[in-house]
């Protein structure tokens, strides 16, 4: 491959192996080289990507579910656009050091495109603040932190999902109508710390009072002290803001305190998977939660994507197929729009830009646009659980359903307080 005045792309293994067994010559070098050449090709029939995720760990079954959307949507892309899609993988472990390694391999070695992928954010903030530095376009394909498209924004890093503040506006209505005071539960990283920020911000501009809150260290495998502490604050509800399978043990333990017949229990981000590995009665404890996309959402897209997902994944349909769908969908049409996988080229095609691929008809139509912080504003769901007769396990699990749908402007902050500035 080439850069745009045609001299070979050869400068980013030179630099390594110039740097030696020591690492000599360090990012430094590195940096300026990747600035210059890095997605510099304006030849976008032939790409290369790079799938940055858990493989392994707590968080992987998220991480293969991504990819495995991604899979899909390249599959789609290349019949759909005439274009040629090579996926290379690299397991971050859930470490974001492990991440940052990972991702720099898969730039520096197999010198791909753009990247994409993540599920922790922490890890998905530390690889793509480093690919933005080193001009290469990267989705933060799972992470739904705030400080994504926030206070830790970059210019060439990507938020697809709905971020923390979206997902806590989408059931802040649900929330503040449920009870007058809350007790939230979050998992102590990114992740769950501006989830709470947001959840607490939405039922204080409903006029309800969080009366205590418990950072829980992540991953943990005993919720029961948070709970106590929850059940002796007497609030009204609980709201679980606990990432990952770490939800399951959470409610499986709630249930065994009898709390769900006490308090209104809600979940900020349904991740229908956490729920499967529950008997239907306890799955059932969900009041309501604010969800992405999930196979509640029932269209005729919607349904045939579930379908396919059923038909060629491992687990049933749920979020994280959609969501490394988008992420591949999403930077493959910029880059063809673009003719050119340069970043700044990609990210020209990517902001202000207004989706109309199937993800659109997928989420049951809205609006779906790129701001200027790098978010994809998307409609979004509150959800809750079915009765235990109505739960249906074929021809893919669905146990949940749609109680109302948001448009993307209703639930997303105002870029004035994202503590974003990338122009």
């Amino acid at each position: 491959m080439a850069t745009d005045d045609g001299q070979p792309r050869v400068c980013r293994r030179n630099v390594l192996q110039s740097a030696g067994a020591a690492g000599a010559v360090g990012l430094a070098g590195l940096s300026g080289c990747l600035s210059s050449l890095s997605g510099g090709g304006s030849d976008v029939s032939d790409l290369s990507v790079g799938y940055t995720t858990s493989l392994s760990g707590p968080f992987a079954v998220f991480g293969q579910a991504g990819l495995d959307g991604a899979e899909l949507a390249a599959a789609d892309l290349e019949e759909e656009l005439d274009v040629s899609i090579d996926i290379s993988t690299g397991d971050t472990e859930v470490n974001p050091s492990t991440g940052l390694q990972r991702i720099k391999r898969l730039v520096t070695e197999e010198e791909i495109d753009f990247a994409m992928g993540g599920v922790s954010s922490s890890v998905a903030l530390k690889m793509g603040t480093w690919a933005s530095d080193n001009s290469v376009t990267y989705m933060a394909t799972g992470a739904h932190s705030d400080a994504v498209s926030g206070g830790s924004c970059a210019t060439h890093m990507y938020q697809p999902t709905a971020a923390n503040s979206m997902l806590a506006n989408t059931i802040g209505e649900q929330m503040v109508g449920a009870g007058d005071s809350w007790y939230l539960i979050y998992s102590d990283y990114t992740w769950g710390q501006t989830a709470q920020q947001a959840v607490t911000s939405a039922l204080e501009d409903g006029g309800k009072e969080v009366v205590g809150t418990a950072a829980a260290p992540f991953p943990n495998d005993d919720y029961t002290p948070y709970l106590n502490e929850a059940a002796d604050s007497d609030a009204d509800g609980i709201g679980m803001l606990i990432a990952g399978l770490d939800l399951r043990k959470a409610a499986n333990q709630a249930m065994a305190k009898g709390i769900q017949d006490d308090y209104t229990l809600a979940m900020h981000q349904l991740e229908d998977v956490v729920y499967w590995g529950l008997d239907k009665e306890n799955a059932g404890i969900l009041d309501t939660a604010g969800q992405v996309w999930g196979p509640a959402v029932d269209n005729e897209a919607s349904n045939q994507f579930a379908e396919r997902i059923a038909e060629n994944a491992d687990t049933d349909p749920y979020v994280r197929h959609l969501l490394g769908y988008m992420s591949m969908d999403q930077a493959v049409r910029a880059a063809v729009r673009a003719d050119s996988t340069a970043a700044e080229d990609m990210r020209g095609e990517l902001v202000g830009h207004e989706v109309s691929s199937k993800i659109k008809d997928i989420k049951g139509g809205g609006d779906m646009y790129w701001r200027e912080n790098n978010q994809l504003v998307q409609p979004t769901f509150s959800v809750e659980a079915r009765p235990q007769e109505e739960m249906e396990d074929d021809p893919y699990k669905r146990w949940f359903q749609t109680t109302e749908t948001f448009a993307g402007d209703d639930v997303v902050r105002p870029l004035s307080e994202t503590g974003c500035d990338l122009e």
